[in-house]
């Protein structure tokens, strides 16, 4: 008898099997198709396919190649849809957020460290309550607040293109960085100077950012593989996570650290940190959670920089490019701002072609060309097609950007695409290069802000031109040489950074020994 049980058991899980992969047949045949795409393969489906370089370009691609502005990979049971169109990223994340505003959940979040992270949270309380600080600290009315500072910091940036124009990107990394550390934790990162806040963190973002993308590293498909060892041969990968873990934990833990001490001393500056510590300032709130408050401000700086950073190294290229539209610009400040001051932010409302260039940058190089990934809480259906509960979802903001319909010859930078025939601005304002719906960029304003400050300054004060070599020939520049990451940045060029005139050295001058004063202080 007990033989004849054992007998059965086989039989009867081989049976449920069959049952169960019947029923599973059956529920496919019964539901919406997936969005159009590549052709899955057995057992691995797209994960072949999956785009390492450049995936924006082939996801574009996909779309005309399919007919479709939204295209479906799949890769070991994982879902991934792009969406191509402003009209399905406005339906899905603005219209039905609610469904659309989580994040994957990847193995490799967790070996990074970056799961705490607001940028990677799923969406819920923990979110909720890092959005909430960080919306109330940069929110557009609290802005004006920090203008000396971003004022402070951008004239010290021009100082610093005066004496060591070759070394602008340092420069300009080094200026979000120094904009981010004031406002966040009331620190002042010494222009030229390697600091210990700072490097940890460029550390971090540098290395993290290349590796989370989906298709840009076998941890991100095969997430068992982020349990290999670090120390196991091969594993150069998760070695890289382990030093990236290890700079974001410095990153928590050192600047906040620097604002105890400095408020236990009564010597701290005002900042965001200080006034959430100071259980009296209710206008953002106390967090009891210290480790949770910790993961907020860290997202802040890295959140703040990045944006930054990319934005600017942007405009440093479009100008070495199209010195055509440079001219048109500094025109347009020499004849509203004049040379005997340098601009500020009451002069944007009377400088549209500079507030047309500065949207043209956005346009012309998405800094997220694919936006960060989102994912559904639950099953979808939309024209039609069927999107699983689980589905990473991925707004294909070049895509967007190529659009021939709203930009004729999109790779060209024209700022006078977003100009009306009288010459004063039209309604476009690249919103989407800072994302959509619930999970849009908190520090948006922000950057708007530094950004166009940096871009009006140094158009006043330099001229920007290709760089040439020992035979006084022109150097060429890829203008597609960029970066694979989540944000993605122009590859190392040279170019020409020249004083307009010494009316510009004077007032720069002026400018940097103010912020100098302003810094020692």
């Amino acid at each position: 008898m007990i033989e004849l049980q054992a007998l059965y058991v086989p039989i009867i899980f081989i049976l449920s099997l069959v049952v169960s992969s019947r029923l599973f047949l059956e529920r496919q045949r019964k539901r919406a198709p997936y969005p159009p795409g590549p052709t899955p393969k057995p057992v691995i489906g797209n994960a072949l396919d999956i785009p390492l370089e450049k995936s924006w370009k082939k996801y574009m691609e996909w779309s005309k190649q399919f007919n479709s502005g939204i295209i479906h990979l799949s890769a070991l049971n994982t879902h991934i849809v792009i969406l191509n169109t402003m009209e399905d990223i406005v339906e899905l994340m603005e219209k039905r957020s609610a469904n659309y505003s989580d994040r994957p959940s990847l193995k490799i979040f967790n070996i990074l460290g970056a799961s705490v992270m607001t940028g990677f949270l799923p969406y819920g309380p923990t979110w909720k309550t890092h959005r909430r600080l960080m919306d109330e600290a940069l929110k557009k009315d609290v802005l004006p607040s920090y203008h000396h500072i971003f004022s402070g910091k951008v004239h010290l940036l021009l100082d610093q293109f005066l004496h060591k124009p070759d070394s602008f990107r340092e420069h300009i990394d080094e200026l979000g960085a120094s904009i981010t550390m004031a406002i966040a934790f009331g620190y002042d990162v010494t222009p030229g100077v390697q600091d210990h806040f700072v490097e940890p963190a460029e550390f971090a973002l540098n290395t993290g950012a290349g590796l989370i993308i989906p298709g840009r590293t076998l941890l991100v498909v095969f997430g068992f593989l982020c349990y290999i060892p670090p120390w196991i041969p091969g594993a150069s990968t998760q070695r890289l996570c382990a030093d990236a873990k290890e700079a974001i934990m410095l990153t928590r833990e050192g600047p906040y650290q620097y604002v105890k001490h400095k408020m236990d001393v009564g010597s701290s500056k005002d900042c965001v940190l200080a006034r959430v510590l100071e259980r009296d300032s209710g206008d953002l709130g106390f967090i009891e959670d210290k480790e949770l408050l910790k993961n907020i401000m860290a997202s802040f700086y890295f959140g703040g920089v990045e944006t930054m950073k990319a934005s600017m190294a942007n405009f440093m290229l479009a100008m070495t490019l199209n010195t055509r539209a440079q001219k048109k610009a500094q025109d347009e400040i020499d004849s509203i701002v004049g040379s005997h001051r340098l601009p500020s932010y009451e002069d944007r409302a009377s400088l549209p072609y500079v507030e047309a260039l500065y949207r043209e940058v956005h346009r012309w190089r998405p800094i997220v060309p694919t936006s960060l990934a989102h994912a559904t809480t639950r099953d979808d259906v939309y024209k039609g097609y069927y999107i699983p509960k689980g589905t990473i979802i991925l707004s294909n903001i070049w895509a967007i950007s190529r659009n021939e319909d709203n930009y004729p010859d999109p790779d060209s930078f024209s700022p006078e695409r977003f100009l009306n025939l009288d010459g004063t601005l039209n309604d476009d304002t690249v919103s989407y290069a800072f994302g959509f719906g619930r999970r849009i960029c908190p520090g948006r304003y922000m950057a708007d802000k530094v950004v166009w400050l940096m871009i009006v300054t140094v158009l006043a004060t330099f001229n920007i031109s290709k760089a040439r070599d020992g035979t006084g020939n022109e150097i060429d520049i890829d203008p597609d040489a960029y970066t694979d990451g989540i944000t993605s940045h122009p590859l190392p060029f040279k170019c020409s950074i020249i004083c307009r005139s010494e009316q510009a050295e004077s007032l720069i001058r002026k400018a940097s020994e103010v912020a100098w004063k302003d810094l020692a202080k």
